[in-house]
């Protein structure tokens, strides 16, 4: 277990000099039993380390902590039942960084030649940028602390299988994908971390039986869904977080045999729908349950597009919504606050849905300004106000369609 200190911003391997590259230290931690540690020395002023593209990536193939400078990033993430977080002060001149020209991955976690060897690497303060991927895990397990990965096509993009992925108070900002995880059998932990302005998803799981938890992190501004589940059978927590202002869906539950629960967090103002559940014409089996969170100002603009905050699509979607505000939420279509297709079973309990639009458009195909619900799904309501919704056509303004009645409800006319 030794320490290597980098004291260049020079790229390169030159065994006769008297200095040390970062391309240097990791191949002499490479080949360092144990867990070894990488510091920098760097000269004020001087903190940017750009690879040499005709070298390539930085290949890390033994167990390693590369540590920057004190990162600067502080947030405000409320434990409230309205969770706010917020990017707090940071500056990339402050940090050392570690930069690419965008046609290679700034690092690669392999195993190397040892094919039975899972290398655990953290990287703490430090920002990467410009990287075809900014880290790439093929093997071991990877942790990220106080750092910004940013500008390169997935901020971490993991094709290993039964790795362990941990994010801490971070920044995703201005790539693809923030984080794509293409292996199965992953853990990904992610928490007080920050995923901003992705031309895909904050977040984008698309191998299979994966586990997932979210806590106190913010997902906006990106191009497609603040998460994407495309993979089957991801379990997913997410508590005290926020996805918003989302191009495609705040949370897309796509795919089959998914189980989420989302507590306590924030889904608001995005343009295809809050939250999706299931696929279009496919038996789902996904088990999604919503607690004490916000879903409200999202919309539903396609011109076939049902449930401005909830979109429940394709067969066999059981899902549970309990003590959440649903409100502020448009569809074209159907359903401005739900929307419920036939074949899937919905049970709300002490909801609040109030002031969700159907039939947006005013065209005069929408109905349920509130709640739509087709013929041969099941819907079961207790102790829900579903008051003072609109359907712009003007003929079922808070629910459209049969449910089951299990008392204590204020349902408007």
């Amino acid at each position: 277990m030794a320490v290597f200190t980098v004291n260049t911003t020079a790229d390169g391997m030159n065994s006769l000099d008297v200095v040390t590259t970062l391309r240097e230290a990791i191949e002499a931690a490479n080949n360092s039993p144990g867990e070894d540690t990488i510091l920098f020395e760097l000269e004020p002023g001087q903190q940017t380390i750009t690879l040499d593209p005709t070298l390539g990536t930085l290949e890390i193939t033994d167990s390693v902590n590369i540590v920057g400078k004190d990162v600067g990033i502080s947030f405000d993430i409320s434990d409230s039942d309205s969770p706010n977080l917020e990017l707090g002060v940071f500056k990339y001149a402050d940090q050392i960084t570690v930069q690419g020209d965008g046609s290679f991955d700034i690092f690669t976690i392999s195993n190397g030649a040892n094919v039975s060897a899972e290398p655990n690497v953290t990287f703490k303060s430090l920002t990467i940028s410009e990287g075809q991927d900014a880290i790439q895990v093929n093997d071991g397990n990877l942790t990220v602390i106080d750092s910004i990965l940013r500008n390169s096509s997935d901020g971490i993009e993991s094709d290993a299988d039964n790795s362990k992925i941990t994010v801490i108070n971070s920044i995703f900002a201005d790539n693809t994908d923030g984080i794509d995880i293409d292996g199965n059998n992953t853990n990904l932990e992610v928490f007080r971390s920050f995923f901003v302005g992705h031309s895909d998803d904050g977040i984008e799981i698309d191998g299979d039986n994966n586990n997932v938890k979210v806590l106190r992190s913010s997902f906006t501004n990106n191009t497609s869904d603040g998460i994407d589940l495309d993979g089957d059978n991801t379990k997913l927590f997410v508590r005290n977080s926020n996805l918003s202002q989302n191009e495609g869906q705040g949370l897309d539950i796509s795919a089959a045999g998914q189980n989420v629960t989302v507590i306590h967090s924030t889904i608001s103002n995005n343009e295809d729908n809050g939250i999706k559940i299931g696929t279009a014409n496919e038996i789902s089996n996904n088990v999604v349950k919503i607690f004490n969170s916000r879903i409200i100002d999202n919309l539903a603009t396609d011109e076939f597009e049902d449930g401005g905050g909830v979109n429940v699509i394709g067969t066999a979607n059981d899902v549970l919504l309990a003590n959440n505000q649903i409100t502020g939420n448009w569809a074209v279509v159907n359903g401005g606050g739900i929307s419920v297709e036939s074949g899937n079973t919905i049970t709300l309990r002490n909801n609040k849905i109030t002031g969700n639009i159907a039939d947006s458009d005013n065209n005069g195909t929408g109905d349920g300004g509130g709640l739509f619900i087709s013929m041969g799904a099941i819907v079961e309501i207790t102790d829900t106000k579903i008051i003072n919704n609109v359907d712009l056509g003007g003929e079922f303004f808070n629910i459209f369609g049969d449910f089951i009645d299990l008392g204590g409800n204020l349902i408007g006319v």
